[in-house]
């Protein structure tokens, strides 16, 4: 698009040559904002150029949205001029203003003209900013900027919209219609538009509400028997709820992961001011969660996060067919099982031997026939309640044994070890978490009674599941304690032996520990198992095994067995990549990656921060 066959490009081209005579010196020494009047230039010449150049970019219609000042314009030759210089390189603060030619030292206005230009999305953070600068302005000065994407496609002369609008179908008779536009146009704007590299890649928010605002205005023109314009008329759905609706939609079906709520949030309300809105839509109250069009549930990987879901009943709606069979209420996942048969026995544990002779004595507590001797003793079920099984807790620090003795607990029982996969347990099929867990437990249960002999079941990091409660009132909160109820239920009842484990005992709820029959700590190896897990692990098929001194290394550091087992294994990678004579594991080897491992490990020869 042209103004007087000028483009846009082309004219901060000329500003950006004109640029240096009109800003001769140091910021600092321009007190006012900047007037073609008033700064320095070498003829009247130059003076018209100069404005009839700002004048035009101001005028013209792919930018006349922005609401352009003249020092606007010319903080956009510099960041244009930078953006050709050094893509993606950021501006500070400081810099703005020496475009607007206002004094650095004169903080308040200088910060309030950023955040104008941040408003009116002339410029944006290179970094996604969730803090509220307008109550802590430091995050301002902290920051640094680029030219919005959508501002750049203008000085290119493209216009998003029309851009996306020929891409479009030019009326939806359909919820096919509706879903293929969605994914295409949220495809385009995500892949093309988004952060590369970060955690959850977003688009700037002009880009991202430009495609929505397509998408709203082509529910409104669609025929009233469509899936998702049926959802906003019948619930009166604005158009932030509506945004929401579409953008957890996608993410849930077109990208395979759900949107995070406060990355929804800051998506669709970059300005603080209007976080407040959009996180009232979500609150327990609002009609979005109230109704049942959007759940919200927890996720945990290394702290706590929440994501929106569409039940499959609003999915259904759309016109979007469960993965599931229609016929059936059944949930249809991943099995949540691994079943292995196991080797290992308790001459095989290398444990103190106080510790052997207590996990000789759970195993006979878990047997059947000692089960039954208990009932003859009068442990019946007006003593012990209806339960018929063994609930145990091993905990304690990584690599000390506990998912091993959980095998050699399934080998002296005559069973197979199944594993639960907690990943499988959550946050699959639309937010189904709860009933997922019940029918897991429904196929233990049956597993437990029908199978002779019973399996013994292994749940892994459990903490990851039965954590400690949350007690703010929330949906999030009352999601995640309904898990929580469920498998207190299921343990104060279960017939079969399950085992847990945890590195964390400390991030569990104190109601499940009454629920565990039997609770057994694996301290860190002391000096004699220390001797002996060396002495597994350099075996006599390693050359140079035999050579090595494991009095020095037992003595020396303080290791679990599975930190042992990893500094052989990368010591023996080490020596076989050499040759001749040298082709042997050496002192050396271990003691270099021993020393490596060393900073992380608990105990006296700890060497940093534990």
């Amino acid at each position: 698009m042209k103004i007087e066959g000028i483009k846009a490009v082309e004219i901060l081209h000329k500003l950006i040559e004109l640029k240096p005579a009109a800003r001769s010196g140091d910021p600092d020494d321009h007190p006012e904002p900047v007037s073609v009047a008033s700064v320095s230039i070498d003829s009247e010449t130059d003076v018209k150029e100069l404005e009839l150049h700002i004048s035009r970019l101001i005028r013209h219609p792919l930018f006349e949205r922005y609401q352009l000042q003249y020092r606007d314009v010319m903080v956009i030759a510099e960041l244009w001029q930078q953006h050709l210089e050094h893509v993606g390189r950021g501006s500070a603060w400081s810099e703005i203003c020496a475009g607007a030619s206002i004094n650095r030292n004169k903080v308040s206005e200088c910060l309030a003209y950023i955040t104008g230009l941040v408003e009116r999305n002339i410029i944006c953070f290179d970094e996604r900013i969730s803090g509220d600068y307008y109550l802590n302005p430091v995050i301002l000065q902290s920051a640094e900027y680029t030219l919005s994407k959508d501002l750049i496609l203008r000085i290119l002369g493209r216009d998003l919209r029309a851009d996306l609008t020929l891409v479009l179908k030019e009326e939806w008779q359909s919820d096919d219609d509706f879903m293929s536009d969605l994914r295409l146009i949220l495809d385009i704007c995500y892949n093309s538009f988004a952060e590369l590299g970060s955690r959850a890649p977003a688009p700037e928010y002009p880009i991202l509400s430009t495609c929505l605002e397509l998408l709203r205005q082509r529910i409104h023109s669609a025929p009233d028997t469509l899936g998702i314009k049926l959802l906003m008329l019948r619930h009166q759905l604005n158009e932030h709820q509506l945004d929401i609706i579409m953008l957890a939609v996608y993410h849930q079906l077109c990208r395979e992961d759900r949107i995070l709520e406060a990355d929804a949030i800051l998506s669709l309300a970059p300005d603080p001011r209007l976080r407040r809105t959009l996180q009232e839509l979500l609150s327990d109250e609002s009609a979005l969660l109230s109704e049942g069009l959007l759940y919200v549930e927890l996720r945990h990987h290394r702290a706590q996060f929440a994501t929106l879901g569409v039940p499959q009943e609003i999915l259904g709606t759309l016109g979007i067919k469960s993965k599931a069979d229609p016929e059936t209420k059944h949930i249809k996942v991943k099995s949540p099982f691994t079943k292995s048969r196991v080797g290992q026995s308790l001459k095989d544990l290398i444990l103190p031997e106080a510790d052997i002779k207590l996990l000789s004595a759970i195993i006979d507590k878990c047997r059947t026939d000692k089960q039954n001797e208990l009932m003859s003793w009068g442990f019946g079920t007006h003593l012990t309640g209806s339960k018929q099984g063994m609930v145990l807790l091993l905990y304690g620090a990584p690599g000390t044994g506990k998912t091993f003795t959980a095998g050699v607990i399934a080998n002296e029982l005559d069973g197979d070890l199944v594993m639960l996969n907690v990943p499988e347990l959550r946050n699959k099929y639309y937010g189904d978490t709860e009933k997922i867990i019940k029918k897991a437990f429904t196929e233990m249960r049956e597993m437990a009674v029908q199978q002779n002999p019973a399996p013994v079941f292994l749940l892994n990091e459990a903490d990851q599941l039965i954590h400690n409660r949350i007690e703010h009132n929330s949906t999030c909160g009352t999601i995640e304690n309904n898990i929580q109820s469920i498998i207190l239920e299921e343990l104060e009842t279960f017939p079969g032996i399950l085992i847990l484990t945890t590195n964390l005992e400390r991030n569990m709820d104190e109601a499940f520990f009454r629920r565990f029959d039997l609770k057994f700590k694996f301290n860190m190896p002391d000096l004699e198992c220390r001797r002996k897990l060396w002495k597994l692990y350099l075996r006599k098929e390693i050359p140079g095994a035999q050579d090595i001194d494991i009095e020095h290394l037992a003595e020396h550091y303080y290791f679990s067995g599975a930190q042992i087992a990893m500094v052989v294994h990368n010591a023996c990678i080490e020596a076989v990549n050499r040759t001749g004579n040298l082709k042997r594991l050496l002192l050396t080897d271990i003691i270099n990656y021993s020393n490596l491992e060393k900073p992380w490990t608990k105990g006296p020869g700890k060497s940093i921060g534990f």
